[in-house]
């Protein structure tokens, strides 16, 4: 045995014997020896024992000392009666005499008197009766006794002041035992109460977990913080447990906490402090239940791909400014319904008790197509440390969805409107109030947006010849993932005013029969005006980010098509396009394109921006990868990436390579896309036919005789 075990059996044995010392020295060692066989293996069991013994010691010394006190028998005193009262006349010629005495030839007697002290009453939080009786008696006896002892220091005592004096001095020293032992009796009794304070509870019914398990709390917090991650945005000190609820009670169960599911439940944190259900949670620890959310994206074997493009043309912004870049993300919001709550939620409304919300007492569509597509388009600003941000004015361009189609010829036109508005001045105009001459747009990559369609490579290039533009870039991001768009910030704000919404269907009269059947042509296209221009009156009152939202109603008379022929000579010189980009930049020649309005061509003089290429880091320095679903894979920045030119184009042993090289989806068409004159490539095969146009007009040329 270790000597701390011999420690331990010493301190355990005597804790032991003085709490059973009724018993004989033979039996009380055989129940040691059977008490320390138990738990002599277990340290923290041995340490529990000896407190539990030595607190039954302390309460049976209390208990002992207490009986003593109550057991002693009663001291035999005088009454009051026993004394007597003196007469009018003796105390009235005591008063005389002792006047006329000196204070200095007073002299005391063996027989000392009490003080005022004795008569103080210990402090407590309970009344003291018996004491407070006892001490105002003996105060009448003190004063007595005091009288009594003048007369007999000025010689006018006499027998019966003697007798008197004798039976009060006896009495006065019965009643300091019995004030002595009161006190000693209160102060046994507040001992005795510390203890049995200390030993056990004092309040009734069943002993709350947190007393029982005094680190329950703790250990909660421990195993939650095992296996967690940090707030996804760092913005809280909150942290996600990849533990289920009753992942945390197995795990408590295996550290020895068998409690029940509502006892560690209201240990956490509530949903909602302010509910009935919250103000339970009294005693808690940080630590939250989450549900599940449907926030998983879609994941796309291109995901990484274009988004390295969008953030090339985010690195691009940051290089030039906000005075010469137009950042807009663009997007068509989902269908309004005509004739339904516009928003599937409701939202919590003030209002008076007299008008009430009246909502239909179906939930099917009026009819077929009654429904409005608003096109919102989002300016991002670019802020003063040099990043695009999700801020800034906001247009939207409502249309039926049953008149009028969603094409590109349409977000053509909504942005030669939206940089006429005053609103967009500061997002889309320079300092000579023309729009800034290089424009970035994201869209959501949709048939009417997506940038490598011949419609949208045409309304681009109206727009880019329209506002004579050094250079106009389109990106997308991959199928599934358009929720990284930044014109999805404007969405939720929009779609929470529309809560409680009802647009009108039949404002000027009913355009329907019985059978939901269109009669009036004319007529359909007023209501569906009205109800446009009444959801463009709601959404041009919100207010994001202190950025005003501007809205109308555009009719489908006034839209325009774009026009499909296309200029494959001037798109050979100005246009790269690809699979999720579209860039757009003026040629060098003076003839063509006039002069440069910014120095876009000074600081790129290749005039595109590159493809994305993955790398890895290895032991040997950077690696390009094939295929950027690897781990570890990074894209790098812009400028990282222009830097890198050289050693891309020694390792693939190529001097130039397809924009969509490293594209996964696309890699196998590459070949089929690729110009094999001029090695240029297309998007599509149709793109690559029409380009080989150019080739086949020029080999005709040099052919045909002067």
């Amino acid at each position: 045995m270790s000597s701390n075990k011999s420690k331990s059996y010493i301190v355990f044995r005597d804790a032991f014997l003085n709490c059973h010392k009724n018993l004989s020295k033979e039996n009380v060692y055989k129940l040691l020896n059977v008490e320390w066989n138990k738990i002599k293996k277990d340290d923290e069991l041995i340490q529990q024992h000896i407190e539990i013994y030595s607190t039954k010691q302390k309460l049976n010394l209390a208990k002992n000392t207490l009986l003593l006190w109550t057991n002693n028998s009663n001291i035999n005193s005088c009454t009051q009666s026993d004394v007597v009262t003196l007469d009018d006349c003796t105390l009235s010629s005591i008063a005389t005499t002792t006047n006329t005495i000196s204070t200095a030839n007073t002299t005391t007697t063996t027989n000392t008197i009490p003080t005022a002290n004795t008569t103080t009453i210990t402090s407590s939080n309970h009344p003291c009766t018996a004491q407070e009786k006892l001490c105002n008696d003996l105060a009448g006896v003190n004063e007595r006794v005091t009288t009594l002892m003048q007369l007999k220091q000025i010689g006018l005592q006499t027998t019966e002041n003697e007798k008197q004096l004798k039976i009060l001095l006896k009495q006065q020293k019965s009643m300091l035992y019995q004030l002595k032992r009161l006190r000693n009796s209160a102060a046994a009794a507040k001992q005795v109460g510390l203890v049995l304070k200390t030993s056990f509870r004092q309040d009734k019914g069943r002993p709350s977990v947190d007393d029982t398990c005094p680190d329950l709390l703790v250990t909660i917090e421990e195993i939650a913080m095992l296996g967690g991650a940090v707030d996804d945005r760092r913005r809280t000190e909150t942290v996600r447990s990849c533990l289920t609820f009753d992942d945390l009670r197995e795990t408590l169960k295996m550290k020895g906490y068998d409690i029940k599911r509502s006892t560690l439940y209201y240990r956490l944190l509530p949903r909602r402090a302010l509910s009935i259900d919250g103000k339970k949670h009294i005693r808690t620890v940080n630590v939250r239940l989450q549900k599940a959310q449907n926030n998983l994206h879609k994941k796309h074997e291109d995901g990484h791909f274009a988004a390295a493009a969008i953030r090339f043309a985010k690195d691009l912004a940051t290089l030039f400014g906000n005075d010469c870049v137009f950042f807009l993300s663009q997007d068509d919001k989902c269908k309004v319904p005509i004739g339904l709550p516009a928003a599937k939620k409701q939202a919590p409304l003030l209002m008076h008790l007299d008008y009430v919300i009246k909502l239909p007492d179906h939930d099917f569509v009026i009819a077929s197509r009654h429904q409005l597509t608003p096109s919102v388009y989002a300016a991002c600003l670019i802020n003063n440390a040099g990043d695009v941000g999700y801020s800034g004015p906001t247009y939207i361009a409502i249309r039926s969805a049953k008149h009028d189609k969603s094409v590109s010829a349409n977000h053509r036109d909504d942005f030669n409107h939206l940089v006429k508005l005053k609103e967009f001045n500061t997002a889309a105009l320079d300092s000579s109030n023309t729009v800034k001459s290089i424009v970035i747009i994201t869209v959501d990559g949709g048939p009417d947006e997506n940038p490598r369609f011949p419609k949208t490579l045409a309304s681009s290039i109206d727009i880019f010849k329209t506002h004579n533009l050094d250079a106009l870039f389109v990106l997308t991001h991959a199928p599934g993932q358009s929720a990284f768009n930044a014109v999805e910030r404007r969405m939720a704000p929009l779609s929470h005013d529309l809560s409680g919404l009802i647009l009108p269907h039949d404002n000027f009269g009913t355009h329907l029969d019985a059978s939901g059947n269109t009669i009036d042509f004319e007529l359909e296209k007023k209501n569906f005006e009205k109800a446009g221009e009444v959801l463009a009156e709601v959404w041009s009152n919100t207010v994001i980010d202190s950025h005003p939202v501007i809205t109308s109603y555009v009719n489908s008379s006034f839209t325009s098509q774009v026009s499909s022929n296309i200029d494959e000579s001037w798109c050979d010189r100005h246009v790269l396009q690809s699979q999720y980009t579209l860039q757009i930049v003026r040629c060098d020649s003076q003839d063509c394109c006039g002069e440069w309005r910014s120095n876009f061509f000074q600081v790129f003089p290749q005039r595109f921006l590159p493809s994305p290429v993955p790398f890895v880091r290895g032991s040997s320095g950077l690696v390009i990868i094939t295929n950027d679903s690897e781990q570890d894979q990074f894209y790098g920045s812009l400028f990282q990436r222009l830097q890198l030119n050289k050693l891309i184009h020694k390792q693939l042993n190529s001097s130039s390579i397809p924009f969509d090289y490293f594209c996964t989806s696309v890699k196998q068409s590459i070949s089929k896309r690729t110009c094999e004159i001029c090695n240029k490539y297309f998007p599509s095969m149709e793109r690559r036919k029409n380009h080989c146009k150019i080739h086949n007009t020029c080999k005709k040329n040099l052919d045909s005789p002067n």
